[in-house]
């Protein structure tokens, strides 16, 4: 037996497709389709759901459709009853209250008005009136700046047409008025004695009254002041003693041995003649170096005295 020679295959023959291929090409294509159907979905689902919702709206165009369709009456009234059974179901959505949009809009800040200038209100000054000094003081005088510095004050006062005559004698009830100015802030330490001698019209009474009061001055008894008396000048100085309560010093004779005529002094005097000493309380006219004790006081010498007491106390500044 010969072995028969192999059939060559035609070149120009086409294959058939198994049937595994031809799933394999079916599958691809519906995958190639489905991807081509999607993409299309994506980019004209706006438009489908607009013809979809154009559809479910009851327009004039869909019922022209109804009116020209072929179809039964009967069809028609069940699809419009299906349509009230569908609007009657589906609620109406809530209407939405349309907000404005917020416009930003930049801050001007206000204007601040400008700062009044504060101008202080104009207290009026009264007007420093110069108290004219006296015609008959004149400045070289030995005590014009007591006099002046006291005048100033109210503690003096003249005797008409500008005067003060300074070295006029000095009365009890003129130094009693004296005291009275120059020491009204002084409390009352004593009860006035009713002196027999000042009848209740007498221009001075009133300050003989708080001078006694104040402890400045006494009468020569309970019963009698002698206010038109000349005052000594010893006495001036024992007043302010008493009337400022000034305590005599340890060594009161050294004090008044300074003085040749200290015994013209009454002795009953001399510690409170030696404690106004001791506080300055010194005559400083021509004579410092005596004392003068029995010479009748001078309206220059009370005046040349009270200041002191007053620069003592701060209550003057010393000239």
């Amino acid at each position: 037996m010969t072995n028969s020679p192999t059939p060559t295959p035609n070149p120009n023959r086409r294959r058939r497709l198994t049937a595994d291929e031809l799933i394999a090409i079916g599958v691809a294509l519906a995958g190639i389709g489905t991807v081509f159907f999607w993409g299309l979905g994506q980019k004209y689902q706006p438009m489908f759901q607009a013809g979809i919702d154009s559809l479910r709206t009851d327009n004039p165009s869909r019922n022209g459709l109804l009116n020209n369709n072929p179809r039964s009456g009967q069809d028609r009234q069940t699809i419009e009853s299906v349509d009230r059974d569908r609007q009657a179901t589906v609620p109406n959505p809530p209407a939405t209250a349309v907000v404005p949009p917020i416009v930003k809009t930049a801050e001007v800040p206000a204007e601040t008005p400008p700062a009044k200038a504060v101008v202080p209100a104009l207290v009026p000054v009264a007007p420093v009136t110069k108290t004219p000094a006296f015609t008959d003081v004149p400045k070289q005088f030995w005590g014009a700046t007591y006099i002046t510095e006291l005048k100033k004050r109210g503690i003096l006062e003249d005797f008409g047409t500008g005067k003060f005559d300074p070295n006029k004698e000095l009365t009890r009830g003129d130094y009693a008025k004296m005291l009275d100015r120059a020491f009204a802030d002084k409390p009352a330490t004593t009860a006035t004695s009713k002196f027999q001698d000042i009848p209740t019209d007498y221009p001075r009474k009133e300050a003989i009254d708080k001078s006694v009061q104040r402890g400045f001055m006494t009468g020569y008894s309970p019963t009698k002041f002698s206010p038109n008396q000349p005052i000594p000048r010893y006495q001036l100085q024992i007043s302010l003693a008493k009337g400022l309560q000034l305590a005599p010093p340890a060594a009161a004779n050294e004090v008044l041995t300074k003085y040749p005529d200290v015994q013209q002094m009454p002795t009953y005097a001399r510690d409170k003649m030696a404690a106004a000493i001791a506080s300055g309380l010194v005559i400083k006219d021509t004579t410092p170096n005596l004392l003068k004790p029995a010479q009748n006081a001078t309206r220059a010498d009370a005046a040349a005295l009270i200041y002191e007491v007053l620069v003592k106390e701060g209550k003057i500044k010393p000239q």
